[in-house]
């Protein structure tokens, strides 16, 4: 096999990789995830809490598993840093005899690839949404109604770890976000006007 073969064969290897890595990274919080087309696929890592604008907000399950994230005009929902991080120091446990050969190549675009992927977040945009409520006792759940009819739970079936986690969230933390979207919902953030193309000289 020339060189141009090799390198084809390699690229074939890589993307199957790659859809492996989503595969892998979705079977990991449960196979009952969002599925409505209010939501879409986030695929850059959520800003930090600190870096929150003000009237942001950022909450966590009970055990800490995921987040809600109210950012600008958008609820974001996933997979927790503290969970991320779990996933990450497993794959680093589970690969670290593969350094070496094709084995070591494998392993490494896979925890590239997978790394990459974890952090991906659902975005619902706050202009779709005509109520959001919390439901339950001192822990429940977070339910939005679209403005085209339908109803949500956040994270519905969803499970990490084999647990659950859309009824999960404490109410002390979920009523003061659900306040907090309220408000978004009422007024939204306004992008800021970009500057005017710079005119070229006469």
């Amino acid at each position: 096999m020339g060189p141009s073969s090799r390198r084809f064969v390699a690229g074939l290897i890589r993307i199957g990789l790659v859809i492996l890595a989503v595969v892998i990274a979705g079977a990991y919080i449960g196979h009952h995830g969002p599925k409505r087309s209010h939501m879409r696929v986030q695929t850059e890592v959520p800003p930090p809490s600190a870096a929150l604008a003000p009237g942001d907000m950022r909450i966590y399950n009970a055990d800490s598993s995921v987040d809600l994230i109210l950012e600008g005009n958008r609820i974001l929902a996933g997979l927790s840093p503290q969970t991320v991080e779990k996933i990450r120091s497993e794959m680093e446990r589970s690969t670290t005899g593969e350094t070496s050969g094709l084995g070591g190549s494998i392993a490494a675009v896979v925890k590239k690839s997978v790394a990459g992927a974890i952090g991906t977040h659902g975005a619902f945009p706050i202009a779709s949404i005509s109520d959001i409520r919390y439901e339950g006792g001192d822990v429940g759940e977070i339910v939005i109604d679209w403005k085209d009819g339908g109803t949500h739970q956040l994270f519905g079936n969803t499970k990490v770890d084999g647990s659950k986690v859309g009824k999960s969230f404490r109410r002390e933390d979920a009523e003061p976000f659900v306040a907090a979207v309220k408000a978004r919902m009422a007024q939204p953030v306004i992008a800021p006007t970009p500057p005017p193309a710079a005119q070229p000289p006469r």
